[in-house]
């Protein structure tokens, strides 16, 4: 069905919008798109969400998007306004996030120098394009009014069909205001394109006959996993085979990390093969976008619906765009009908898939052993309180490179999960707000970040107090920059930096920042944790003001540094 509409540009922008079925949009105010605000005026269905900074805001339409599968709608500002959200547009880039990043446009060389508008030879889309999906969905609309409803659903178009990812709709600020446009746009149509179907059986048969014959084939599930609700075919794939299952870098948890068959990162240790006596010799990746660093098995077979990122880096021998839950039921099904009792040998022959997969929790609990009895709270310590005192219905957002997980129950059956992905800080405090307006009262938000993240996006719990999004934030505070003096260590450990213990710039107190006080001045409460003694009670009380009283919450918890140079306090001492 078409419909006519007529107004603003900017109303026939927020009626494009509500008619692909867009329920809330993510904004920071500005000027150049007062078109789209008074259009809001009028229209009053969608619901605004703000936030103090374009990359926050940007944060917060990526984690709504994630958790909710719908796209994530960004009101930004004109060019100035629009480069602020840059490092959260990169990470939705990096992870294939649905979002639409819309902003007015002083589109005339006329405005040289008036404020935010670009100089000669720059132009805002333009310089939106490398950090939008495919570095091509960047479109601008300057001169006809009739091109906002065109543009509009070929943005969405753009964004949720494979490879998914953000695009840049820039709209003149002078077409935003202009009365009496007219244009046809399709009534509930959601401008989603159909994707691939189920692979062809003669793929199927071949796939599954190769996994059969394989000693001990690898199995890596990607993000298309949680994308499309394979997760429990992945687990019947899994067991099936009785094969080991490897994450690399995701962004989901696309297999559930607590079952006796996963194994942890990609690439395969050589512990595996010590404590299992098996070598990999194929590797079968699902709805994965690409394997960080190279592929070390002889065989590689991937499926997906996504072929962007498949066989750039490595040779593939069978390869399929698909969707994934009905070829991984078919090729489960294939694997008994063309194996036969042969099927039946595949656990006694991998018996010790799930003794390595069990030695890598067993680890991890000898280390918290190690630490329970310090004064200062260790990673591990925390990672295990969490994993006894979270809602096993939590949704958990992440924004630290050192926090352990090991003992989180994460995946199918289990607690959500999602990262930033593109590692461009500053994303978690909005994930976290676009993920709870997501899933809404009914599951638990856990925000798990760093200190060094959280001064990218702390104005965020003023957006947290003003929606009352109930998220439970817990801030491992090392007071440093950890990763990356881990990094150094490794890239020179011979170096005058490593041997005398001084890191330029990663030390972060001197001054001291008061996390908890920070959020409270926004209308958060929180508190500060210092001692292992304070830390149960303190996340009890975290719970239950996030779930039964439905209020944000935010406790700081001092953490132990670990790894090289842990001990390290020193930085450059000068004043002004």
């Amino acid at each position: 069905m078409r419909k006519t509409i007529t107004g603003t540009g900017g109303m026939l922008l927020v009626q494009t919008l509500k008619d692909a079925g867009v329920e809330y949009l993510f904004t920071n105010p500005g000027s150049a798109e007062t078109g789209i605000f008074a259009a809001l005026s009028e229209d009053q269905d969608q619901k605004l969400i703000v936030g103090k900074h374009e990359g926050l805001v940007a944060a917060m339409a990526d984690g709504y998007h994630r958790i909710s599968g719908k796209v994530g709608v960004v009101i930004a500002h004109v060019m100035g306004g629009s480069w602020q959200l840059a490092g959260q547009l990169f990470n939705a880039q990096i992870a294939g996030s649905s979002l639409l990043v819309i902003a007015g446009d002083w589109a005339s060389e006329l405005q040289d120098f008036r404020g935010l508008a670009p100089f000669p030879g720059l132009t805002q889309a333009e310089s939106m394009r490398p950090i939008t999906k495919d570095a091509r969905a960047a479109y601008q609309v300057a001169a006809n009014p009739a091109a906002i409803t065109v543009a509009t659903t070929r943005a969405l178009r753009e964004a949720t069909t494979p490879p998914t990812g953000p695009v840049y709709l820039s709209i003149s600020a002078e077409l935003l205001l202009r009365e009496g446009l007219e244009a046809q746009i399709g009534e509930a149509a959601a401008y989603q394109i159909e994707r691939p179907g189920p692979a062809r059986a003669k793929t199927v048969e071949a796939i599954a006959r190769r996994l059969g014959e394989a000693k001990c084939p690898v199995l890596m599930f990607g993000d298309d996993v949680w994308r499309e609700g394979a997760g429990a075919e992945a687990v019947r794939l899994a067991e099936a085979l009785e094969a080991p299952a490897f994450a690399t870098r995701q962004i989901f948890p696309n297999f559930p990390t607590r079952h006796p068959l996963y194994c942890g990162m990609y690439p395969v240790s050589k512990d595996f093969e010590k404590v299992t006596g098996l070598k990999p010799d194929l590797i079968f990746l699902v709805g994965v976008q690409g394997v960080h660093g190279g592929v070390a098995e002889p065989f590689v077979i991937q499926i997906g619906p996504n072929p962007l990122l498949m066989g750039r880096h490595y040779p593939l021998d069978i390869a399929a765009q698909c969707e994934v839950p009905e070829t991984l039921r078919s090729i489960t099904a294939a694997l008994t009908r063309l194996h036969g009792d042969k099927a039946s040998g595949w656990a006694r022959q991998r018996e010790k898939v799930r003794a390595y997969a069990k030695l890598l929790i067993s680890r991890e609990e000898d280390l918290i052993r190690e630490h329970e009895h310090d004064t200062i709270v260790h990673p591990s310590t925390l990672e295990a309180h969490l994993a006894q005192l979270l809602p096993k219905n939590a949704v958990m957002v992440q924004e630290s490179s050192t926090a352990r997980t090991t003992l989180l129950p994460f995946g199918h059956d289990a607690m959500g999960w999602t990262r930033s992905g593109g590692g461009s800080l500053g994303f978690g405090v909005g994930a976290a707000i676009g993920a709870k307006i997501a899933v809404g009262r009914e599951r638990p938000v856990v925000l798990h970040l760093g200190d060094g993240a959280l001064t990218y996006s702390a104005a965020g719990f003023w957006t947290m107090a003003r929606y009352n999004t109930a998220i439970l934030t817990v801030i491992s505070n090392n007071e440093t920059y950890q990763v990356v003096r881990t990094n150094w260590a490794r890239e020179v450990p011979d170096s005058k930096m490593v041997h005398t213990g001084k890191y330029p710039g990663l030390y972060l107190d001197a001054p001291a920042t008061d996390y908890a006080g920070l959020a409270r001045s926004q209308g958060v409460e929180g508190e500060t944790v210092k001692t292992l003694k304070e830390l149960e009670p303190a996340l009890r009380r975290g719970v239950d003001k996030t779930t039964r009283e439905n209020k944000p919450y935010v406790i700081d918890v001092k953490v132990a540094r670990e790894g090289v140079g842990a001990d390290s306090t020193w930085y450059q001492d000068w004043k002004m």
